[in-house]
């Protein structure tokens, strides 16, 4: 048994091909055995009641069987991609889990993980994992690695850095990936910050941070003009991996307004993302 784990959540579809690619290819990096879940939200909770009377009744019964039928497939195909790339990548350490419950209490399970790693479209808030990838991410604290074409391990790695508590978690879940030569970017701005966060998001802090890890990273500064998000998705996109912290402010404000975390974890291009709150 290994000291840590990565969790991988999986949902029975092509897209679990690429998120198991990279559990596994991180699980050495991290020291860690791999944990494949698949999430089955419980559709009774999800139907709504078509109408009064035994008619009614027996709509949503025969609905919610079909549900758990396909559900029931989805799960025997996510755990036959599972067992193959845990044999593709010679892991040992490896476990499969099927659970049926609500996306935050599913998200229990991503307790004393180091990593949950999803797929971009549930990132990106789509699809069926979308929602207990969130419940990590905010509830639980789980840092999550989102996998979109970098190089695992990478050789090149940026980091939004404002000097906040969800950006050093963020660098924090990330230390197994710094090693010494390679190419880090620290991506900083002082944009709409009062001079207390200014004073602590100076990017001295995290370099000798990196420093006494063995990595001397270059720090680079976006202006902004076009919007935070736009400034770090392309200081980055030549990059492997962007680390950044996530909601820094409220989740709510985020989900209105937009918002970095939001852009970040919707955008379709760039790097993979590995991200903590």
């Amino acid at each position: 048994m290994k000291p840590e784990r990565i969790l991988v959540a999986l949902q029975g579809s092509d897209s679990d091909a690429t998120s198991l690619k990279a559990a596994c290819e991180l699980a050495p990096l991290f020291d860690a055995d791999i944990r494949g879940l698949f999430v089955e939200p419980d559709p009774a909770a999800y139907m709504l009641w078509t109408g009064p009377g035994a008619a009614g009744a027996s709509v949503v019964s025969s609905a919610i069987d079909t549900v758990r039928e396909e559900a029931a497939k989805a799960s025997v195909e996510a755990q036959r991609q599972f067992d193959e790339a845990i044999i593709a990548h010679d892991l040992k350490d490896a476990s499969f889990k099927r659970i049926i419950d609500s996306p935050s209490e599913a998200a229990e399970q991503a307790r004393l993980v180091r990593l949950l790693v999803t797929c971009p479209r549930a990132a990106a808030g789509k699809g069926t994992l979308a929602d207990f990838t969130a419940a990590c991410l905010v509830e639980e604290g789980c840092p999550i690695y989102v996998p979109r074409g970098g190089a695992i391990p990478p050789k090149s790695i940026c980091i939004a850095w404002d000097g906040s508590k969800e950006a050093a978690r963020a660098a924090f879940a990330a230390a197994p990936l710094f090693q010494e030569g390679m190419e880090v970017t620290i991506l900083h701005s002082a944009r709409n910050l009062d001079y207390h966060d200014r004073a602590a998001s100076a990017p001295n802090r995290l370099s000798h941070w990196l420093t006494a890890r063995g990595v001397e990273a270059e720090s680079r500064e976006i202006d902004g003009k076009s919007g935070l998000g736009d400034g770090l998705l392309e200081a980055a996109a030549k990059a492997d991996l962007l680390v950044a912290g996530a909601y820094g402010h409220s989740r709510i404000a985020q989900f209105m307004f937009g918002g970095v975390t939001r852009q970040l974890l919707t955008a379709e291009d760039g790097p993979s993302l590995l991200m903590a709150h």
